[in-house]
């Protein structure tokens, strides 16, 4: 009996010869027994960049470790309300001197302990009365973070920092690039916008100042404190349309007159530490 078979189209020595993918890892197989030397030569070297990787991300780790307790033991002599760790007595210079020391040595690395440490560390000259150097530290800071929180926090005191070195313009400008940045304290910085204009004599770009933080954040603590002042400024009861109405200020502040007779030389610092 005939027996039929299709026609595939093949010869017979292609169906006893190797497929596409066994020629292929026979020659990989050759290149390697070729290239043996070569070929540990390209582990070891992986094998060496595998464990450089993981000492180094152990190294990190310890070191952002290393930085946070650090931080933590810093932050119980920079809260003076807190007792001295230890048991020791301590002045509060003292503690804030030792705080400031330590947040100096966790602020020298990297990463976001790092910054923490040296926001805190410029708050700490600040209190112990380098505000120049704090000054300093406060725009480093800036230069180096991207967290926009940190950002804001280091543009208020900053602000605060240039008032306390008589620098008006300074603070002004650095609470008005913090506004248009929107950064988080955005009605807190209308807010010493104003106080800064009232005790410069500037009442009518204080009273605008208190009509924007009015309208534009209505619910803010700050907006409480910002009618109370207005009405002050104005005569009118808080929260009256004649007291709240008119139109915003454009343009760029500076200070260019002399205090008002009495005023005190620098803004006081809104409340709560930061």
């Amino acid at each position: 009996m005939t027996t039929w078979r299709k026609r595939t189209g093949k010869k017979k020595e292609q169906f006893d010869g190797p497929d596409e993918f066994q020629s292929l890892t026979q020659r990989v197989l050759l290149y390697v027994q070729k290239n043996i030397k070569k070929f540990y030569i390209g582990l070891a070297a992986l094998a060496v960049i595998a464990v450089a990787a993981s000492i180094w991300l152990l190294a990190a780790k310890a070191s952002e470790e290393k930085a946070a307790a650090a931080i933590a033991t810093a932050l119980k002599y920079y809260d003076l309300n807190s007792a001295v760790p230890g048991g020791k007595p301590m002045t509060s210079v003292e503690r804030l001197e030792k705080a400031g020391g330590l947040f100096a040595q966790a602020a020298s690395g990297s990463g976001k302990q790092a910054n923490l440490s040296l926001y805190y560390q410029a708050n700490t000259d600040f209190e112990l009365g380098n505000v120049n150097k704090a000054v300093q530290e406060y725009d480093a800071l800036k230069g180096r973070t991207k967290d926009p929180l940190l950002t804001s926090l280091a543009n208020q005191r900053l602000a605060s920092a240039y008032l306390e070195e008589g620098n008006k313009n300074g603070a002004i400008d650095v609470l008005i690039a913090d506004k248009k940045a929107g950064g988080f304290f955005v009605d807190e910085d209308q807010f010493r916008l104003a106080q800064i204009l009232m005790q410069s004599g500037n009442t009518g770009e204080a009273v605008g100042q208190l009509k924007g933080l009015i309208k534009n954040f209505p619910y803010s603590v700050w907006a409480s404190d910002a009618k109370l002042e207005l009405s002050k400024l104005t005569g009118k009861p808080a929260g009256t349309p004649q007291a709240i109405g008119g139109t915003p200020l454009s343009g760029p502040i500076k200070i260019i007159t002399a205090p008002a007779p009495g005023a005190p030389k620098q803004a006081p610092a809104p409340p709560g530490k930061k």
